[in-house]
């Protein structure tokens, strides 16, 4: 595409300007047309007369909008999806193309940064001990009990990419982990509640923690994710902005029995946090460091680790 359409179509989108050079890699030229008449412009970025007619068949239409190009709005009419909706379905689905690392890796840090800003109010608020009006109150760690309940209770899974994972590529646990229960944009892959306790589990074996919005209201859409520290947006905002004491919410927290222990120290290096230490294999806890995200517990072949509920 020329200059001045990908210069419109970076504004209609609101994309940073380090992606100009590399727009089209998001949106071939059918896709800016489609953004621009969306948001009411010419290729040239002037606002479109009265008669600018945007065209689009209902194939073309549906396909945008499952990509992230568009949004689907009331009455059938359609806006433009904003560059950070474009570049999650991008990252997940259609493989980073050939984008190079370094704009690969800005565009993680951009992407992180807006996310960290998006949650600074409702995170500061949690710290200081008051509850915001936000749905980020509830988001919370589960334990794997927890989350095959939440499946057991979900008429429809849906198994998508793990978003994070796939924009900030800092690990290699699996990538095929994030459990929906809506198919937002009409991507995931409807999957049988015993595969996905499947996934679940396995998530679990290669310690990922599992959390979800608890306490949400009848209809809230949500997810069970299966969550790194290395690219999780959750925990990297979280540390960015020093709120890992309170968010995400820790609703429980280990205990050691040490007589059922057998210093096998699986139980220090499953634990993200650092809350569980081994000398020789044996553990020591430091409560005030563990999330209760209960790793440490599902991976004790003895059964010596338990998860107290807080009050």
């Amino acid at each position: 595409m020329d200059e001045a359409t990908g210069r419109a179509l970076a504004g209609a989108v609101s994309a940073p300007d380090f992606i100009l050079p590399w727009l089209d890699r998001f949106y071939d030229e059918a896709d800016a047309r489609l953004v621009l008449a969306a948001a009411g412009l010419t290729a040239a970025g002037a606002p479109a007369s009265p008669s600018f007619a945007p065209g689009g068949t209902p194939d073309a239409l549906s396909r945008a909008v499952r990509r992230a190009v568009l949004d689907r709005i009331e009455a059938g009419a359609h806006s433009p999806a904003s560059f950070r909706a474009r570049l999650e379905i991008w990252a997940m689905f259609e493989g980073w193309k050939d984008v190079p690392r370094d704009v690969h890796a800005q565009l993680a840090d951009w992407e992180l940064a807006n996310y960290t800003e998006s949650l600074r109010d409702d995170l500061t608020a949690l710290k200081a001990g008051r509850a915001p009006g936000s749905r980020e109150s509830d988001y919370a760690y589960l334990l794997l009990s927890e989350a095959e309940a939440v499946i057991a209770a979900e008429e429809h899974v849906y198994l998508w990419p793990c978003d994070c994972r796939a924009i900030m590529g800092h690990c290699r646990k699996p990538l095929n982990v994030c459990l929906r229960f809506d198919n937002d944009r009409g991507l995931g892959w409807e999957i049988s509640r015993e595969r996905a306790l499947e996934v679940l589990h396995e998530a679990d074996r290669v310690g990922l923690m599992h959390t979800d919005y608890v306490g949400r209201s009848a209809g809230d859409l949500h997810a069970i994710c299966n969550c790194c520290t290395d690219c999780c947006f959750p925990h990297l905002a979280t540390a960015r902005l020093g709120t890992e004491s309170v968010w995400p919410r820790r609703r429980h927290v280990a205990a050691i029995d040490e007589e059922l222990c057998v210093d096998c120290g699986r139980c220090a290096l499953r634990c993200r946090f650092g809350a569980i230490t081994a000398s020789d294999g044996r553990p020591s806890l430091d409560v005030a460091e563990c999330r209760g995200c209960g790793l440490c517990a599902t991976g004790c072949e003895s059964a010596a680790i338990t998860m107290a509920a807080l009050a």
